[in-house]
This record gives structure tokens, sequence and C-alpha cells, in this order.
């Protein structure tokens, strides 16, 4: 049973991809990477919400609860808090300057506004080395799912077939298919946390999870710091963040954006819910089949076999969207940014050879994955948040010099990197706030450079 409902609702998936082709079986590069703007409130909201409840979210929260107890939980839950506000105000912002610039990727918005082929490339090449874990995330909690069925195939097999279908998906329309599929995705992934909360508080006391809750590891003094830069940078990070852009540009107005941010929020009421899954473990002592399968294992053990291929099919649906959304990135970064000046066919049939590498690419490295999924987050966010002072810049029109921009990323960059490699603590704050820091201070120093000669050829001007 459990097996004949999760092949249904892929089933399910992959016909509402094929429908989201309708109409728009010839597509140009803008509709295949940006829908030409066409989107409308409810597609740009499932899109870019797809983002909080990805595979890494839905496995990885309930297990790194489990793990790492209330540190985690507080910087987590406040990052994406922090995000909303932030991209209330800046991703509308964005938008206005990427259909100005007509940009279908942030790195376009760095060429046209900074009119440097230096930086354009500097800050392609950065984005694409830290989504590459990205995919690896998506495809390594794909594995671990299906897995679950204990079906007669190998890890390898399992990943391909995930990779075929994503790959499926994007071939029939571009970003429309993960936009259709995420409207199915959202409403099963909802389905499944509160089917499976139902089930928790049935067959647990209150008290028990109370008590399991006490037994959470604790956030000392130390911690706080480093927790609290973790969710500055990766509030920032969240709202700049490459493959997310995109999603932005899909809008037909600034409003819609704007708007969006506000009911964002609404899903964070989920989380609440993923953590009762931890304590359940928790308090019952539930033996655990790997590192972050927790939200798997409780519904395995609490639910009846439809429900649990319901939870299956859900977690699995936001790694195969979010994975989409990532591929659609790279490979649109490669096809406009790294190979610049390519015709507007050749650059479509450039980005589906991207996806195939890119895909095979995250089977292989699925195959050794093996540290916990929120560690790959933490990671991709050091470099990541780098782009937010720049953004901030293109956003507010800053008159700012492209030597001092180029200079602060990199620098940033560097700094936060060379600190997480050698693991020199710092205060214990994030490597990534202190890249930002530096990288920020030139950027702030190029703009009162600038402002300052301004204002030196307005007294010679008099």
């Amino acid at each position: 049973m459990a097996s004949a409902v999760f092949i249904a609702i892929i089933a399910l998936s992959f016909f509402v991809a094929l429908l989201s082709r309708r109409n728009h079986a010839h597509q140009n590069t803008q509709d295949f990477f940006a829908a030409s703007g066409q989107f409308g409130g409810l597609l740009v909201f499932l899109l870019t919400v797809g983002e909080t409840y990805s595979i890494g979210s839905i496995m990885g929260f309930p297990a790194a609860a489990w793990h790492e107890g209330i540190p985690f939980v507080g910087w987590f839950l406040g990052y994406i808090v922090l995000a909303y506000p932030v991209g209330y105000f800046l991703n509308p912002l964005i938008w206005k300057a990427g259909r100005r610039e007509n940009a279908l990727t942030f790195a376009d918005l760095f060429r046209s506004y900074f009119s440097s082929r230096f930086l354009e490339v500097a800050v392609t090449l950065s984005a694409i080395l830290f989504l590459l874990p990205l995919g690896e995330l998506q495809m390594a909690g794909l594995i671990a799912t299906i897995g679950e069925f204990h079906w007669p195939f190998s890890p390898s097999v399992i990943a391909g077939g995930c990779a075929v279908l994503t790959f499926s998906w994007l071939a029939l329309s571009g970003v429309r298919a993960p936009a259709f599929v995420s409207a199915i995705k959202d409403s099963i992934v909802i389905l499944a946390i509160v089917f499976i909360s139902i089930a928790v508080l049935y067959h647990s006391s209150w008290h028990a999870l109370v008590q399991a809750s006490r037994a959470m590891p604790l956030a000392t003094q130390r911690d706080n710091m480093h927790t609290i830069t973790t969710i500055l940078i990766q509030a920032l990070g969240f709202c700049v963040a490459p493959q997310t852009i995109p999603f932005v540009f899909t809008a037909r107005s600034a409003s819609i954006v704007r708007r969006n941010q506000i009911l964002m929020p609404l899903y964070m009421l989920m989380f609440p819910l993923l953590l009762l899954c931890a304590l359940y473990a928790s308090a019952v002592n539930l033996p655990l089949s790997g590192k972050n399968t927790v939200f798997i294992d409780v519904a395995m053990a609490l639910l009846p076999a439809w429900g649990f291929g319901l939870v299956t099919a859900a977690c699995a649906l936001s790694g195969l969207v979010v994975l989409a959304g990532v591929c659609l990135c790279i490979g649109s970064l490669v096809s406009r940014n790294l190979m610049h000046g390519l015709p507007d066919m050749r650059q479509k049939n450039c980005a589906k050879v991207v996806i195939t590498l890119y895909l095979v690419f995250c089977v292989y490295t699925a195959m050794r994955f093996s540290a916990l999924m929120p560690v790959l987050t933490t990671v991709y966010y050091l470099g990541v948040v780098q782009l937010f002072p720049a953004m901030m810049c293109i956003g507010l029109g800053l008159n700012v010099s492209t030597g001092f921009v180029t200079a602060g990323f990199l620098a940033g960059e560097v700094l936060a990197i060379g600190l997480a490699f050698f693991d020199v603590s710092v205060e214990n704050m994030n490597v990534g706030f202190i890249g930002l820091l530096l990288n920020t201070s030139l950027v702030a120093l190029g703009f009162a450079t600038r402002a300052s000669d301004t204002v030196k050829q307005r007294r010679e001007l008099f």
C-alpha cells in the first residue's frame, strides 16, 4: 500500500509537469529560466517558499534537533524568521533591478550594473561552487527516503531514477514544471506533517514529550554568540541565494513579491510539529535507521501503510523540486554568464547539457554522503552571504566603485573560507559573519570614496 501511494503521487507530479507545458511547448530562454516574468502571486509563492521546505528541512530539522538540541533549533528557526522581513524590503528592489536590466540570473545584474566581466565571472564561479553541495544534499535525502521501502534497487539506481525525473520536468517546460509541481508538494507536505504530529500526540503523553524537551542539550553563553551571528548571515544569504533570485524574476510585479513575503511566515507553523517528531523519538528511544531519518522512522512506527507512503512522497517531492531549482540556476549561470554571448536557443541547449552533467555529479557524490544535512547548508551560506553588500548596492542604486565591490566580495569569501578551513575561532562568531564584516567595510569605503569625489567635483564647478 505504501509503495502504491508513493508511486501514484510521483506519477501525478509528472502529469502536472506535463500539464505545465500547455501553451508553452516552444520556449525561448527567458521563458525557460524565468517564465517570461508572467507568474502570479500563487506560483511565485510556491516557488520561493520551497526553499524553506526542502528535504534538508523536513528530514534534517528533526534529525539535527535530536542530535544538537536547543542551539540548532534556535538558529534554524531564527534565520528563517529574520529572512522574511529582510526579503520584504530587498526582494522588490531586486525584481525592479532585474526588470530594468532584463536579467535572468543574479550574475546578469552584476554584469550590467557594475560593467565588469571579471566580477561577473567571479560571482558566477563562487555561486556554482557553493551550490554544488545543495544537489548532493537533496539527492542523499532522496536515497535515504526511498531506501525505506527496501525495494530491490541499489542506491545508485534510485539516485539515477530521481535524476531522470528531475531532468524530465525541466526538459518539459523549464521553471514552470517545478512551480506547478510545488502546488502538489506543499499540499502533501502539510498533510504529512499534520498526520504524523497527530499520531505523535495520540501515541505519546504530553508529560513524556516535555521530559524529552528538557533533556535536549541547552545553549551556553558561548553558543549564543555563534547562534546570533549564524542567524544574521543565513537570513541575509537566504534573500540573495543564487537559486532564489531567478524565482523573484518570474513575478509579474514587485507588489506580488512584497505580498508574498508577508504570507511566508505562516509556513513556520510546521516546524514546531516537526520538532514533535524529534521529541517523540527521544522520549521512546526510537531506533534510527540513519542519522537523518528521524522523521521517516517516526512515520514508519506510527502511521498506517498509506500514511507512510504519503510521508515519503512528501519528502521525495521536496527534494526533487529544490533539486530542479538548483539545476536551473547552475544551467543558466553557465550558459549565460560563463559562456557569455551564446544565441538564445544555444543558451537553452547548453543549460540542458550542464543540468545533465550536474545531475550525474549529484548521483556520484550522494553515494559518499555522510555528514548531517544541515552542516552542508551552513557551509553553503558562508559563501552566498558575501553577495549581500553588492546586491544592496544594486537594489538601492548606490554609486560604488567596481574595484571596491570586487575586493570586498573576494576578501570576504577568502577570509570566511580560510577561517573555516583552518578551524580558527574568533570569539565563537560564525566565520561567515567575520567575512561579511570585511566585505561590507570595503564596499562602504568604496561608497564613501565615490561620494567624496562627487563632492569635490561639485565644489570645483562652483
